[in-house]
């Protein structure tokens, strides 16, 4: 308990502050991403990323004509790495690079670009159910990462544009 504590106090005197904390002086960075339009991005996996986007950026739903757009793009490739005797893959990993932008509707401009990746792995059994199985679980743990981390970075990105 007395640690807890400390570790608050700690927190507070070296100005930490949550990202999506409302300010006196602003309504905050939840409105700022009110305004993200998600572009619809191609291909089942991107349906799951657009989503995870939307539901991060935008809980209460998608701006009818937001003021920022937020354009996505996928590349997914899965390699084998783990090998039986027989040179058979046993284990394989699905790595997903998303190149994203974040372009202000009025002007054009692009205000944010990056690329984030994740590589989730799982076991290629026998079963070939299975083994797809694990291979879409597998793709959706990578499509939610990138989701989550693409947000966060929009969402500081709002924050050092206006910090206070």
């Amino acid at each position: 308990m007395v640690i807890a504590l400390a570790g608050c106090l700690a927190a507070a005197a070296c100005g930490f502050q949550p990202l999506y904390a409302e300010r006196d002086s602003d309504p905050g960075i939840r409105a700022a991403l009110a305004e993200v339009e998600v572009a619809p991005i191609p291909d089942r996996l991107g349906q799951v990323v657009r989503n995870d986007l939307q539901d991060r950026l935008t809980p209460y739903g998608a701006p009818a004509s937001g003021a920022y757009r937020l354009v996505v793009s996928l590349n997914a490739t899965k390699e084998g790495y783990g090998f039986r005797g027989d040179e058979a893959v046993t284990r394989e990993a699905v790595r997903l690079e998303a190149p994203f932008q974040l372009v202000d509707q009025a002007t054009g401009e692009v205000l944010l670009a990056d690329t984030v990746s994740a590589t989730a792995s799982y076991d290629v059994v026998q079963s070939d159910f299975a083994t797809l199985s694990a291979e879409r679980d597998a793709e959706r743990r990578t499509a939610d990462e990138v989701g989550a981390v693409i947000a966060a970075r929009v969402g500081l990105y709002f924050r050092a544009r206006d910090p206070e």
